[in-house]
């Protein structure tokens, strides 16, 4: 793939399109990820759509703010990019922080639907990010990964293939330690945005693998938005992009 800058307040963000005869589709990887996050998924989704997917600011190959950066912010970058491009009324699917990131730009701009993988509806609890953040800073972004594979953060499905393991540590260390430092900044300012999903009236997927921490959260999506579908994933994790992208990929289809 290659990756195509655009500027927005004199910092480069990058992307890359897949065109196709469908409704264009925009990928919102996750935390320590890029656009690689979504390279098993692309392919199934661009048979029938145009397929956009962007590294956020301060991951991949994007520049690499010295400040916090908050949703509101990936928000306004994910805005500039769809307006460079022309698209008006896109179908938003976020992963991880990239739920944030689409919730905040669906209460904004017109969207045409929403599929949240993983999804986040706040700010998660500081602590542990505090933590992720000096191993980080100290000992890089693979060091992160194999702490949290030690200590069992990570599926079974996840760690015990070699291709989706060896995926997700390539984007991790992809994203530099002041990067990753800068954007759990901003997450864990993350405002909480569950009274305020009541405003979201477009059709919206909620995907998660049933082993995902975050599955929690399923409950305050179904009781507060009008028009949310849910799936989950038996005996898989957080990261479906990489466990079981095929599945995951045929979800996304389905709900188009």
């Amino acid at each position: 793939m290659i990756l195509i800058p655009f500027i927005i307040s004199n910092s480069v963000r990058l992307y890359y399109e897949v065109r196709g005869n469908g409704k264009p589709i925009v990928l919102i990887h996750h935390l320590a990820g890029n656009y690689k996050s979504w390279k098993f998924v692309i392919p199934k989704l661009s048979l029938d759509s145009t397929v956009v997917v962007y590294d956020l600011r301060g991951h991949g190959r994007s520049s690499t703010p010295n400040s916090p950066y908050n949703i509101e912010e990936h928000s306004s970058d994910l805005r500039g990019l769809l307006v460079q491009l022309g698209i008006e009324k896109p179908i938003l699917v976020g992963h991880s922080i990239g739920s944030l990131i689409a919730i905040d730009y669906a209460l904004k701009y017109p969207v045409e639907k929403l599929i949240l993988v993983g999804a986040l509806y706040k700010a998660p609890s500081p602590e542990v990010y505090e933590k992720y953040v000096r191993i980080a800073v100290n000992f890089g972004l693979r060091a992160l990964a194999e702490y949290r594979r030690l200590h069992k953060e990570f599926a079974e499905t996840l760690v015990s293939n070699y291709h989706a393991w060896n995926s997700l540590l390539e984007v991790y260390e992809e994203t530099t330690p002041i990067g990753y430092k800068n954007a759990v900044e901003g997450l864990l300012k993350a405002k909480d945005y569950s009274d305020e999903l009541r405003e979201i009236n477009v059709n919206t997927l909620l995907v998660y693998g049933t082993y995902d921490g975050l599955i929690t959260n399923i409950n305050v999506f179904k009781n507060n938005m009008k028009n949310v579908e849910t799936k989950t994933i038996e005996g898989y994790g957080h990261f479906l992009n990489f466990e079981n992208p095929s599945l995951l990929s045929d979800i996304i289809k389905n709900f188009l």
